[in-house]
């Protein structure tokens, strides 16, 4: 899993925005504290017993979860492995009690916003100071 997460970093997070990667640095990079339980959760999903999506949801214990770290690799990708894992995240935040989920994202990731804009996603003014984040989404579950 940590290997994805380095190349979510690397490559959707640094990379696009012309941000200098370091590879050594993100050697010992790993998914937040915050997405583990109870507050939290990380998939992992494997095709043909290789991992190649990841994506977390922290908050779990308040009525607003938010959905981080989304990454499909591009071996993935085109298969709707990103639509799915969507889909469990949220159902995950459901069945702790959340009402809703929310995500940030930046505009570059165009083939993210409208697979969230696809599932339901409205824009909403920001809620963090995300320092990559240019839009905001929310989605009511149930």
């Amino acid at each position: 899993m940590s290997a994805l997460y380095r190349a979510y970093i690397r490559d959707e997070v640094l990379g696009p925005i012309g941000m200098p990667v370091d590879d050594e640095a993100l050697a010992d990079e790993a998914p937040p504290l915050d997405l583990i339980p109870p507050r939290g959760e990380m998939l992992l999903v494997t095709l043909d017993g290789a991992p190649v999506a990841i994506g977390g949801v922290r908050d779990l214990n308040t009525p607003v979860a938010e959905i981080k770290s989304m990454y499909v690799a591009p071996s993935g990708r085109r298969r709707g492995i990103a639509k799915q894992l969507l889909g469990r995240l949220e159902t995950i935040a459901a069945e702790r009690g959340c009402r809703a989920v929310r995500l940030d994202t930046a505009n570059h990731l165009t083939a993210a916003i409208a697979i969230y804009r696809a599932a339901g996603y409205r824009e909403i003014p920001a809620f963090n100071q995300g320092p990559l984040a240019d839009l905001w989404f929310e989605r009511a579950l149930g």
